[in-house]
């Protein structure tokens, strides 16, 4: 029995991050895609591209919000290329990485809620780590209202100095 309580085969290893996911993140950075998703496999020994949104076609945030808020009972995490414009002109494009944890989430016990909802925070750490180095940042979500295109905004502009012209926003997403 370990210090805390939890026995040695309790403790789950870190799943891998597969390699589409560190180029998906790449081409996220580099304002090749608005966002992806990613999700772990059903064992959590992997984490994989769950869905691509693109720069094709506008609404692309709203299909980005119905997406996540349709995952009520899994954990997800995104990388988002938010752009926008300052009202002095100034264009900006920062990179949020989003966990998205729903407080829906349950399982048939308390405990096992627990260690899903921990290790959504968990299991995010070697892709959090690259979207802090990228200049990125980071952005915990639990319900619908935390991922509205306002919330996540005033995260990504949280030290701006010039307000955000919301009006760019329309053809930016």
């Amino acid at each position: 029995m370990e210090p805390s309580g939890i026995t040695k085969t309790q403790i789950l290893k870190d799943p891998v991050v597969a390699d589409e996911v560190w180029q998906a993140m790449k081409d996220v950075s580099k304002s090749r895609q608005l966002a992806v998703v990613f999700r772990p496999t059903e064992n959590e020994s992997e984490i994989v591209v769950d869905q691509t949104f693109g720069w094709e076609a506008s609404g692309m945030w709203v299909k980005l919000e119905q997406h996540l808020t349709a995952i009520d009972q899994d954990i997800r995490w995104a990388a988002i290329n938010m752009p926008y414009l300052t009202t002095s002109g100034g264009k900006r494009n920062k990179l949020i990485f989003l966990t998205w944890v729903p407080d829906t989430l349950t399982r048939p016990k308390m405990r096992e809620s627990v260690r899903v909802k921990f290790n959504g925070v968990q299991y995010g750490g070697p892709m959090r780590k690259q979207a802090t180095t990228d200049g990125g940042t980071l952005y915990q979500a639990n319900d619908a209202s935390d991922i509205t295109l306002d919330a996540v905004l005033a995260k990504a502009a949280k030290f701006e100095r010039d307000g955000i012209d919301r009006d760019s926003l329309a053809q930016l997403l």
